[in-house]
């Protein structure tokens, strides 16, 4: 049983609930670990992460949880750091580092927003060619392996999140597998451990998992990297969503176990 969930949002950023609805959902799903990891302020676009402002309350607020429900629930203080991010990461006590987003020649391109806005993006400022957008993507999630402040990282592979079926691009094609793999290597060297997000690799939307998932999870097994399993959930129905799932799922690639994070570290949990 996996007794963590450290991928989560609420109302202080895109998320649909409180942390307080979100934290009693944790509590009634047997949790031992909670953490909350709304996203990090994003200059270029502030409609879906916290104001500096509002991170001041955020922290504010989860602080007093963690001190409410701590014969309940552990409680850990993080964020969702985008690598264009801006904010302070002082007070965390975890940071997922994370790429949602990407500037090429000036402008800001997402990842993720919609499938409509990344295909505009892809014309827009790749004349069409995925491939590049892929390239460049890898690139700079690869930079996470520079930043010792990233406690895990978050959705390794999220620019093939509207390639289901490889709609867009061939994900057998070298071009895509070059720049991941040597993306997953040097963040691997760097010690960092890699989340498998069951809202992404695992969606219901889908009647089977993320082609890419598969891939880098093959990969880090046989390097013998880790995971940490996460839902990325932004309502309470989400919370733990997926992770039976998951945990078979690894399994085909010769996972046994994740990782959790506790308030001294993380420590391994066999399936």
């Amino acid at each position: 049983m996996i007794i963590g969930d450290y991928h989560t949002h609420t109302t202080y950023c895109d998320g649909k609930n409180t942390p307080e609805e979100m934290l009693l959902a944790a509590i009634e799903k047997g949790l031992k670990y909670y953490g909350f990891s709304s996203h990090a302020h994003l200059k270029y676009d502030e409609s879906w992460n916290m104001s500096h402002a509002s991170q001041e309350e955020y922290i504010k607020e989860v602080l007093a949880l963690k001190e409410k429900y701590k014969d309940k629930i552990t409680v850990l203080l993080g964020c969702e750091y985008d690598l264009l991010s801006d904010n302070d990461l002082s007070k965390f006590s975890y940071v997922i580092g994370s790429c949602h987003s990407i500037i090429k020649d000036g402008k800001y391109l997402s990842v993720d927003h919609s499938e409509q806005t990344f295909n505009e993006c892809v014309k827009i400022a790749y004349d069409g060619d995925y491939y590049a957008f892929v390239k460049d993507y890898y690139e700079l999630i690869a930079t996470a392996a520079q930043r010792e402040e990233f406690t895990f990282i978050g959705h390794f592979d999220l620019i093939s999140k509207f390639n289901y079926g490889y709609k867009y691009f061939d994900e057998d094609d070298q071009r895509y597998e070059m720049p991941m793999y040597r993306a997953l290597d040097r963040l691997v060297k760097a010690g960092k451990t890699f989340e498998l997000n069951t809202k992404l690799a695992l969606s219901d939307k889908r009647t089977e998992p993320l082609p890419s998932t598969a891939k880098w999870l093959d990969a880090l097994s046989e390097c013998g990297g880790n995971i940490i399993i996460n839902s990325d959930a932004h309502t309470t129905s989400r919370i733990t969503d997926g992770f039976d799932e998951a945990k078979a799922f690894a399994s085909k690639y010769g996972f046994n176990s994740s990782l959790i994070l506790t308030p001294n570290g993380f420590e391994e949990i066999n399936f």
